[in-house]
């Protein structure tokens, strides 16, 4: 059951390194989120979100390979995957088919992780 723990981990580093991509390619930032960039500031905001993509992308990779660090690294990506969920809902605005999309992604991998977990934690 680890083994499927561990997949898990990988499913949700993968899901929370790709946007930590839009680091380096900023042009790609409007397309992939269906929002303007309208400025420096926007750019500056959305680029430094692709690094925490990146660290907590990075910390669950790291803990499917090296067995260390599981709670911490499934505590931080719930955090990041349900707390973009939560403001989803919570904000009382429209929210374009992108970044609807994004929770749907964040909501497959709250799951698979939580059963990752579950089946990690069970079988021991």
């Amino acid at each position: 059951m680890e083994s499927i723990f561990r997949l898990t981990l990988g499913l949700a580093s993968v899901i929370n390194l790709l946007p930590a991509a839009l680091l380096f390619l900023p042009q790609n930032i409007a397309k992939s989120y269906g929002i303007a960039v309208p400025d420096g500031n926007y750019e500056l905001l959305l680029r430094h979100r692709a690094v925490l993509f990146g660290l907590v992308g990075g910390l669950l990779l790291y803990s499917a390979f090296t067995r260390k660090y599981y709670t911490v690294s499934v505590v931080m990506g719930l955090v990041s995957m349900i707390s973009f969920v939560a403001l989803y809902y919570l904000i009382d605005k429209p929210i374009n088919a992108e970044l609807k999309r994004v929770m749907i992604i964040d909501i497959l991998a709250i799951v698979a992780l939580l059963i990752g977990l579950g089946l990690y934690w069970f079988s021991r």
